[in-house]
């Protein structure tokens, strides 16, 4: 475990019990096949997902008053979803710390597991050296890249749609989503507004295929 001791001490935290970190780094695929009675890093990162968002929040409140409650929601999601934390995971190589069960891949972990082992190791470091520490964790990493982010490029589609036609009327638009009977299962969506269809899209899932419908849309508005 030493490689995780450089790693807290290269992160400036004064660590006290270094166990927290390891658990933070134990993968269920390893405590599955050990069965060791070893604590995997699904607590800690149920844990440290609540401490996240918290923290997200908090900062989006003190620090961006121009935001809305839906401004600060589309960026909280922003940076605490899936790819976000994978690519700060990645680039922390935490890859290299965690402990898997013999048929896992170190070289080819999901997004997933990058996710959970990030919000793991934030639940350590809050346990360990508390809540100033943790903060400083998460504002390195997190929060003091969210004044570089334009609000513009993480609305989806549709709610630029409905940001765009909201500011001639309070209409919303609604979406007519079937799914095909073919073999590819491809879904096709229209985009309605005053009963009149103003885009047209498809996708592999209903979401998919609004998004797609949205898009297609706002190239046409434009």
């Amino acid at each position: 475990m030493d490689n995780i001791k450089k790693f807290i001490e290269k992160q400036g935290i004064k660590y006290k019990n270094i166990e927290n970190y390891e658990i933070s780094f134990l993968h269920p695929s390893y405590t599955h096949e050990t069965k060791q009675n070893n604590e995997s890093y699904e607590r800690m990162e149920f844990l440290g997902d609540s401490i996240l968002g918290k923290s997200v929040t908090e900062y989006l409140y003190l620090n961006f008053p121009q935001y809305d409650q839906g401004d600060m929601t589309l960026m909280k999601h922003f940076v605490v979803n899936k790819e976000f934390l994978a690519v700060i995971g990645k680039e922390l190589k935490l890859h290299e710390l965690i402990w898997l069960g013999a048929g896992e891949d170190k070289n080819n972990l999901s997004d997933s597991v990058f996710e959970d082992t990030f919000e793991s190791l934030v639940g350590a470091i809050y346990l360990d050296a508390g809540n100033e520490e943790v903060e400083k964790f998460i504002y390195k990493h997190i929060t003091s890249k969210l004044s570089s982010i334009d609000i513009n490029s993480v609305k989806d589609p549709k709610t630029k749609l409905q940001e765009l036609l909201q500011s001639e009327t309070r209409q919303s638009v609604t979406y007519k989503t079937d799914g095909r009977s073919n073999e590819e299962k491809i879904f096709a969506s229209k985009a309605m507004f005053n009963d009149s269809i103003i885009g047209q899209g498809q996708g592999f899932s209903k979401k998919e295929a609004e998004k797609s419908a949205a898009q297609d849309a706002i190239e046409r508005m434009a």
